[in-house]
């Protein structure tokens, strides 16, 4: 198909004119918002090289072509990566970059590989990943790439990297088939004012509460009348994971190769047990009525909840808010965890313009296109250049920053496997009854069990 844009034709590779995306949403990357920031402002020998060591530029196609970038996030990370894509264009006259919304979703994802049309650069959050690679891997293998164009590879946090490597038995394993776009680390977000008003004086940066240090804490922040909550906290399988972690115990037997449930288990039972009496029987979380009006996130914005643990993308909303906030480390029993998750960009091994489509990926997962994100506060980088710099340290709030630099030592995962979400379906229908008084921790955790063994059998 040809795209004609100002009397040029463009030739596109795989689908083109993608029904059902806005005109905001679905925008060619060069002219479409304005010249790039000076923060992107990349150099032409690529993605976080010096001139001394970049290997002489590759030959790309001298057409005119266009290329499809499957963009994820909401109006403002869209924008960057527009300007990201202008700035490519900027370098290399002859190829566009379209910044396609809707294909960063699962169920168009799904859709467009079916119909063999998916885009030159795809996109998927980590626990999806697993089912765009068994049975059949839709992603090119990049590695070989890298040690041809001397990729800085090694600048990436490895612990993100390695949930994007498979060979073909298990994850964390052989072939990287893509670049992430973020280290999803979470923290623990609180509300300064309300701790000095309690008069309770925050763990220190490096530090983490006990568990019964956490649970006296919350005691003292809520408010019995339910106008306030010490804790908001997230309900799905990962949340209270964090919790069995801390408490030495694990989800499954192998999260890189999952076989069964391991849910059962003492330390998993009593720290799933601990986390729902927060609601059904400390009553210092609130009950998952309170979010039918109000989300997760919002009853801390807020103020209606003193703490809340999530993630960095949280940051814009929060610094929106009236009062004084700041992050801390999880708390721990037998040890320190929390949850690792992220997203990552790839190429389409159908995809016409391997060559292009890799120097374009090269080009949006460089050191200037992570450190603009980071100037928004969306993101933890999943570069540790970036990560260790005071792009990140000092963008503030929060005050101490470097929480996350301590909580990406201990972060973990939840199973690589093509049929993860329905894991998480089952498992999160059981915990709400945990939550809700309705069963036991051990009467969930071997109910969750069957569920997920079943899952894991007929794969």
């Amino acid at each position: 198909m040809i795209d004609r844009i100002g009397g040029t034709e463009w030739h596109g590779v795989g689908r083109r004119g993608r029904v059902g995306a806005s005109r905001r949403r679905l925008m060619l990357g060069a002219g479409a918002t304005g010249a790039m920031s000076a923060s992107l402002a990349l150099a032409a020998c690529g993605a976080g090289e010096s001139p001394q060591t970049a290997p002489a530029p590759r030959q790309l196609t001298k057409e005119n072509i266009t290329l499809t970038w499957a963009s994820p996030g909401d109006q403002a990370e869209f924008d960057v990566y527009v300007k990201v894509s202008e700035k490519f264009t900027q370098m290399h006259p002859n190829i566009k970059v379209v910044n396609d919304a809707p294909a960063s979703s699962k169920d168009k994802m799904t859709t467009l590989m079916a119909s063999d049309s998916l885009p030159e650069i795809i996109f998927r959050t980590i626990n999806d990943f697993p089912a765009f690679v068994q049975p059949n891997n839709i992603w090119l293998g990049i590695d070989d790439l890298i040690k041809r164009d001397k990729f800085d590879i090694q600048d990436f946090y490895p612990q993100i990297l390695k949930p994007y490597r498979y060979d073909g038995k298990r994850f964390g394993e052989g072939k990287l088939y893509g670049l992430p776009k973020e280290i999803a680390i979470r923290s623990m977000f609180y509300n300064v004012d309300h701790f000095a008003e309690a008069g309770i004086k925050p763990p220190a940066p490096d530090q983490a509460w006990t568990w019964d240090e956490f649970r006296n804490a919350a005691r003292r922040l809520n408010k019995p009348d339910g106008s306030r909550y010490a804790y908001s906290m997230e309900t799905w399988w990962a949340m209270w994971s964090i919790w069995a972690w801390s408490n030495g115990g694990e989800v499954v037997d192998d999260p890189w190769a999952p076989t069964k449930g391991t849910m059962d288990t003492s330390p998993v039972v009593d720290a799933l047990q601990y986390w729902g009496d927060f609601v059904s029987k400390e009553r210092f979380a609130p009950p998952l009525s309170a979010y039918k009006d109000l989300s997760k996130s919002n009853h801390f914005a807020q103020g209606k909840a003193s703490m809340y643990n999530n993630g960095r993308w949280n940051v814009p909303n929060f610094r929106r808010s009236q009062f004084k906030w700041d992050v801390m480390l999880m708390p721990k029993q037998k040890q320190r965890a929390q949850f690792l998750s992220g997203s990552v960009f790839g190429v389409a091994k159908a995809s016409k313009y391997q060559e292009e489509s890799w120097e374009l990926l090269k080009f949006i997962s460089g050191k200037e296109a992570q450190n603009t994100m980071t100037d928004m506060g969306l993101l933890f980088p999943s570069r540790q250049s970036i990560a260790k710099s005071d792009a990140f340290l000092k963008s503030r709030p929060p005050e101490h920053g470097e929480v996350y630099l301590k909580d990406v030592e201990v972060a973990r995962i939840l199973p690589m496997h093509p049929r993860y979400p329905e894991m998480q379906t089952e498992v999160d229908k059981i915990s709400d009854q945990v939550l809700a008084g309705e069963k036991t921790a051990s009467v969930a955790g071997k109910e969750m069990n069957e569920k997920v063994n079943l899952i894991l059998k007929a794969t």
